[in-house]
C-alpha cells in the first residue's frame, strides 16, 4: 500500500475482530498472548484471532482495525526467530508517516531488567508503529523476569488498562468489560482443540479408511527425531549420525562433559566456524506411558487433533490435515513435552475446573490467583513459583500430585508446552571434518531446592545414544 498524501482521517472505530500476534521463542509470549485472548473472548470480543507473526503477513497491517502485539526478548536484546521476517517488512523506507493511519494497537513485551537491552524488541516495535502512523491504545507493557512475580505482575495491571481504554475506544467490540474484572470462575469455556476417538484402524465412522499420516517417520528416522514434522517442512534440516560418544571427565567427577561426533555419510555439511547446532531430542518413553496411564487414554485407538480458528496451537502443527489418525502415545512422544517441561499458570487453573476433591480444588484455584503467585520474601514454599518453577515439577509430576483431576484430553492437548529444539555450539572446523560436526556438551543435571535431582532433555538423551544412532538437526 502506498503511503498517503495527506494527512489521515480520524481512526475507524468499528473493527469487528481483535488480532493478537505473538513473537516467542520458549513459549511465554505465546502463553500470554493466550491469555489476552481469553480475557478478550470474556470480555464480549466475538473475534479474537492468536497467530504467530511469523504466519501473519504485514502488508495486511493497514486493513486491521485493533491488534495487539505481545513480545519476547533472546539473549542480549534480539528479536525471537518469528519476528524477523515481520520486523524486516517494517523497517522498508517507502511506508509513510500515515501507512498505518487505521490501525489502533498495543505492545507488551518479556524481557529482563538485569541486561542491558531489556525488552528492546517490544521498545523498538512500539516505536515503528508510531512512525508509521498507528495509535495506541495504551502505553506499552514491559514484563520483567527480576520482578517477584515474573513478567506477570507486570501483565495483570497492563490488562486491566488496556481493557478499559480498549472499551472507551470502542464499546462495540469490548461490550462487557465488567465480565472481564470480575469474571465468573465457575465457567469453563471450550478447549481450542477437537480431539476425534476411534477405536481400531478398521473403524471408518466420518473419516473414512485410516492413512498413514504423511509425515509418518519409518523406524530409523523415528530413532533420529520423533519431532520432525512438528517444524515446518521448508526449514532445511540435517539427519546425522552419531559416530563418537565419549565421556571427557572422569567416570567418578560430578560433572559428565562429552565429545560427539556426527557425520552425514553421503554429503558434506555446510557450516562456519561459531555456528551452532539445534537439536531435537526424544523423550523417555517411558514417561510417555505413565502420561498416557494418568490422562486413562486407550493406548490402542487412534485420534485426529484439529485446532479450532485461528488460535495457534503448536502441538497441533504436527498434524498436516484434520484426518490424519494417530495413536495417542505416538502424538504425545511428538509433541507434548510432557516429562521436562513445567506448566504454567493456567495449566492449574484449567486443572482446578476437573479437580474432584475440594482440597485439590482450592489449592489449584489459589496456585493459578494472583494470591498465589510469588511473594517478595524468599522461601514461600505454597506460592507457583515455589511449586512449580523452582522445583521444576514438569506436567507429568503436576498431574500425578492431584490425582483427582482428570483433564480432558484436548485441555492438555493445549496446554502442555511443546518439545523444543536445542542449540549447541559447533566445536570443530568444517576444513579438518567436511562432512562431520563435533560438540563438546556438558550433561545437564541440579537440585531443586527440595534437592530433587533435574536433567536436561537434550543433553541427557544424547548422553544415552550409542554409535550409529540418529539425530534431526538443524542450523
Amino acid at each position: 500500500m502506498a503511503p498517503p498524501s495527506s494527512p489521515p482521517s480520524p481512526l475507524p472505530v468499528s473493527n469487528g475482530c481483535l488480532i493478537i500476534l505473538y513473537a516467542s521463542q520458549t513459549g511465554n509470549a505465546m502463553d500470554v498472548a493466550e491469555h489476552v485472548c481469553r480475557e478478550a473472548e470474556r470480555g464480549g470480543c466475538l473475534a479474537v484471532d492468536v497467530l504467530s507473526m511469523d504466519i501473519f503477513n504485514p502488508s495486511c497491517l493497514p486493513d486491521e482495525g485493533f491488534m495487539i502485539f505481545v513480545e519476547s526478548t533472546m539473549g542480549q536484546g534480539d528479536p525471537p526467530d518469528s519476528m524477523k521476517g515481520f520486523w524486516k517488512y517494517l523497517l522498508q523506507k517507502h511506508l509513510g508517516a500515515w501507512w498505518l493511519e487505521g490501525l489502533h494497537y498495543a505492545v507488551f513485551g518479556l524481557g529482563d531488567s538485569g541486561y542491558q537491552k531489556y525488552n528492546f524488541p517490544a521498545k523498538k516495535l512500539d516505536q515503528r508503529l508510531l512512525d508509521l502512523g498507528a495509535k495506541q491504545i495504551i502505553e506499552k507493557g514491559l514484563g520483567d523476569d527480576q520482578h517477584p512475580a515474573g513478567y506477570e505482575g507486570a501483565l495483570d495491571p497492563w490488562l486491566q488498562s488496556l481493557w478499559t481504554s480498549l472499551h472507551e475506544t470502542n464499546p462495540l467490540l469490548l461490550p462487557k468489560i465488567t465480565d472481564i474484572i470480575q469474571p465468573n470462575l465457575d465457567i469453563l469455556g471450550d478447549a481450542k482443540v477437537e480431539v476425534r476417538y476411534f477405536l481400531a484402524p478398521e473403524d471408518e465412522i466420518e473419516k473414512g479408511p485410516i492413512h498413514p499420516p504423511s509425515w509418518s517417520i519409518d523406524p530409523y528416522t523415528r530413532s533420529m527425531s520423533p519431532t520432525l514434522k512438528f517444524y515446518n517442512d521448508g526449514e532445511p534440516h540435517y539427519m546425522l549420525r552419531i559416530v563418537t560418544n565419549q565421556r571427557l571427565t572422569m567416570e567418578d567427577s560430578e560433572r559428565d562433559v562429552r565429545h560427539f561426533e556426527l557425520e552425514d555419510p553421503c554429503y558434506g555439511i555446510n557450516y562456519q566456524v561459531g555456528d551452532s547446532l539445534e537439536i531435537l531430542p526424544t523423550q523417555n518413553p517411558a514417561a510417555v506411558d505413565v502420561f498416557i496411564e494418568c490422562c486413562k487414554l486407550d493406548p490402542d485407538c487412534y485420534i485426529t487433533i484439529e485446532a479450532k480458528g485461528r488460535i495457534g496451537i503448536p502441538n497441533c502443527s504436527i498434524m498436516n490435515s484434520s484426518t490424519d489418525r494417530i495413536k495417542p502415545k505416538t502424538f504425545v512422544a511428538l509433541t507434548m513435552d510432557v516429562a521436562s517441561a513445567s506448566p504454567r499458570r493456567y495449566f492449574f487453573e484449567i486443572m482446578s475446573y476437573f479437580a474432584t476433591a475440594e482440597c485439590e480444588k482450592r489449592r489449584l484455584k489459589y496456585l493459578a490467583s494472583p494470591e498465589g503467585m510469588p511473594f517478595e520474601s524468599e522461601g514461600e514454599e505454597d506460592d507457583l513459583s515455589w511449586y512449580n518453577q523452582k522445583e521444576k515439577r514438569t506436567v507429568l509430576e503436576v498431574l500425578q500430585g492431584f490425582p483427582s483431576v482428570q483433564m480432558p484430553f484436548e485441555w492438555l492437548v493445549q496446554l502442555t508446552p511443546p518439545i523444543k529444539k536445542r542449540a549447541f555450539s559447533i566445536s570443530s572446523s568444517p576444513l579438518a571434518y567436511p562432512n562431520q560436526i563435533h560438540l563438546t556438551v556438558s550433561i545437564v543435571s541440579s537440585l531443586t531446592p527440595l534437592e530433587r535431582k533435574r536433567y536436561g532433555l537434550c543433553s541427557t538423551w544424547l548422553a544415552g545414544l550409542r554409535p550409529n544412532k540418529g539425530v534431526c538437526c538443524f542450523f
